[in-house]
């Protein structure tokens, strides 16, 4: 229910918009500002009042106190203060992940207090609220206790101010915490932007399907815990499969050594496979099936290879072969899945039936629309259009020679079930990358210049170590009850302070979803209690050096 007329207080002077519906105005406070997919600006708003057309001034509802409390002057007067009700859950949760895994520390070691605590806040931001940093000043009042507010100018500066020193101090002592004899996948994904200020950014393979330049980064992550453990940005026109010797150049510096490198069949070529073998790096690589190579092994092994004594768990055949493959001796194996290749006979199938019904229907073609049909048909076409078709199964079987047949290359002494859970597990990855584009928004850079692409994105790697370790601990449960890592945080911000004159408190205490929630990633109530309480003001961000 609004409250009566009579009582206005002055309208905020940022943060809304006004719209108008008839012969009223209404303002509304922007809660998150956005880029929709066709990079339009928009916005998500709660309505907090309308105008009083002759004053000027804002006659509130109830969302508008609980958003702002009371102002001082007349408005004071006539309600009881309210409490200041902040939601910390979330915040606590990334920031409890963060100082778990030594993140925390060791950020403070490479950029200094002041400086690694606003750099956790951001990243903590971008964990709950996405890529966009126009609400960030908003949600810093809301949502950490007692905080430094960080606009979103001050945030750029941060950005910019992040060397390429600092960052690698970060990731060498980050890779100095990783698990000894780990399995790390390696992959590339990209980031859009319109900006023309990046140099980075150029065209290329946009893996988004978006017409616009980009800027490529190649990341490893730990597959033992689902973690990410380095990136480094290259120019977006350079194709993955030439970029690989430039990321493990960084290997030594990092103390990167006993490892094995799980990549997919994108990174396959002679001059990649030289560079593993020469510099020691050991390796599981997805191979095409059409080069000549693995076509011979996998023809001599394919008649033989469904047999009990070659069955996996899971229903997979497999089979290895010792040879010579883009110019190194390794191991090929070979799997023969029969569900992935009744699947992919079914989809043959499928576009034959569906092929045939088209051109059933058709009395003439083009040259152009009958090529179009040429993979699974043979087709008469005549000079006047008209034509005579026929499915070419030959045709059909050919294509289908190595369904459900993949392989997997390698220099290590893995067997066909070791080297294949090894390459199942380098989905995380895929995971890590859809968090950091969709989850965070980092699809789109909304950057400018190098300095704060550079300091925005290693925020958001910061935020995405976080995220890993959630989604790893809490990935069962999430299947199970069908809930994203947003619902997530979102339940967890039901946890709220509230401050009165007598102190910070606890609005509520957990409840047992979120008692649950918190003891799976090792944190507690009596914790979260500890944090809400405490006063956490840093220095504040106009006084760091930037």
């Amino acid at each position: 229910m609004p409250l009566p007329a009579h009582i206005q207080v002055t309208p905020p002077k940022r943060g809304t918009v006004t719209r108008r519906s008839g012969d009223r105005r209404y303002v509304y406070k922007v809660v998150k500002a956005y880029r929709n997919d066709k990079g339009q600006p928009t916005n998500t708003r709660t309505m907090i009042g309308r105008l009083d057309e002759q004053s000027g001034m804002l006659i509130p509802n109830d969302a508008y106190w609980q958003e702002y409390g009371l102002e001082t002057g007349p408005a004071a007067q006539l309600l009881p203060r309210p409490d200041a009700i902040r939601s910390v859950g979330a915040v606590y949760t990334i920031l409890g992940v963060l100082n778990q895994l030594g993140v925390s520390a060791i950020l403070r070691s490479a950029l200094g207090g002041p400086r690694a605590d606003l750099v956790l806040t951001l990243a903590a931001y971008m964990a709950r609220c996405g890529n966009v940093m126009d609400g960030l000043a908003d949600w810093c009042e809301e949502s950490t206790p007692r905080g430094v507010v960080v606009s979103p100018g001050q945030a750029s500066r941060l950005f910019a101010s992040v060397t390429h020193a600092e960052k690698m101090a970060f990731f060498r002592a980050w890779v100095a915490l990783q698990p000894v004899g780990s399995h790390l996948a390696y992959d590339v994904t990209s980031f859009s932007s319109y900006s023309e200020g990046i140099n980075d950014l150029e065209w290329g393979h946009n893996r988004d399907g978006d017409k616009l330049p980009q800027i490529n980064l190649g990341c490893y992550l730990n597959q033992s815990n689902a973690l990410p453990v380095f990136y480094i940005t290259y120019p977006g026109s350079i194709v993955d499969v030439a970029h690989l010797s430039s990321m493990t150049a960084h290997n030594q510096d990092l103390g990167i050594g006993d490892v094995v490198f799980i990549m997919d069949r994108g990174f396959a070529s002679t001059k990649n496979l030289t560079h593993l073998r020469k510099h020691g790096i050991r390796h599981v690589i997805g191979t095409p099936v059409g080069l000549k190579a693995a076509k011979t092994a996998i023809a001599g092994v394919l008649d033989q290879i469904i047999s009990m004594r070659t069955r996996l768990p899971g229903g997979v055949y497999a089979a290895s072969v010792e040879g010579r493959f883009y110019g190194q001796s390794e191991t090929l194996h070979v799997y023969y899945d029969p569900v992935l290749a009744e699947r992919k006979r079914a989809d043959v199938a499928r576009q034959i039936e569906n092929e045939t019904r088209q051109l059933n229907q058709l009395d003439q073609l083009t040259r152009s629309q009958a090529d179009s049909h040429r993979r699974y048909f043979t087709i008469d076409l005549r000079d006047d259009g008209s034509f005579t078709f026929e499915a070419d199964l030959t045709k059909a079987d050919a294509a289908l020679e190595h369904a459900g047949v993949f392989t997997l290359l390698t220099d290590t002494a893995m067997t066909c079930a070791e080297a294949l859970k090894a390459y199942r597990r380098k989905d995380s990855i895929e995971k890590a990358f859809d968090d950091i584009k969709n989850h965070q928004g980092m699809k789109r850079l909304r950057t400018h210049s190098d300095q704060t692409t550079d300091g925005k994105l290693f925020a958001a790697f910061i935020a995405l170590i976080a995220l890993s370790h959630i989604q790893q601990r809490l990935g069962p449960q999430m299947k199970k009850t069908s809930t994203s890592k947003k619902s997530i945080l979102a339940e967890l911000d039901k946890l709220k302070t509230v401050e009165t004159a007598s102190g910070l408190r606890l609005l509520n205490p957990a409840t047992k979803t979120q008692r649950d929630i918190l003891q799976a990633l090792d944190l507690s109530e009596d914790e979260l209690r500890t944090y809400a309480t405490t006063d956490h003001t840093t220095a504040d961000a106009s006084d760091t050096t930037m």
